[in-house]
């Protein structure tokens, strides 16, 4: 079991979870390059390890007809994905208290990745 802890740039959006957490999944796909200015490095937890400490600025994007994405609406922050009927949410890791330790384990939609940047490793 891991905890951790996040938030926005300006503070008004706070969470926190405690669960299994395999590491960071680097999504490359081109919506998150868009939303994230670069390739989305996430950690995934279950929805209900999740909660969110602060949120009166937390607003919801429907990205697609299966997915949501969390940001802040004070600051611009994109903070979350989820599936709207999956168990997971997914967490941007640039979001988060502390990134010490992590590695990066996958990436997805390599397909889509920018000719500007190096692909992250993955942990063997």
């Amino acid at each position: 079991m891991q905890k951790i802890s996040g938030s926005c740039g300006c503070g008004a959006v706070s969470y926190t979870a405690e669960g299994n957490i395999d590491g960071v999944v680097s999504c490359h796909c081109k919506l998150c390059q868009r939303l994230h200015g670069n390739y989305n490095p996430m950690v995934i937890v279950e929805r209900t390890d999740f909660t969110l400490r602060t949120s009166d600025a937390l607003e919801w994007y429907d990205s697609s007809a299966e997915a949501r994405r969390g940001f802040c609406r004070l600051c611009g922050a994109a903070l979350f994905k989820e599936q709207k009927t999956g168990p997971k949410i997914l967490i941007a890791v640039g979001s988060l208290d502390n990134t010490d330790g992590w590695t990066n384990i996958k990436n997805v939609f390599i397909e889509e990745a920018g000719h500007y940047y190096t692909m992250p490793g993955e942990a063997a």
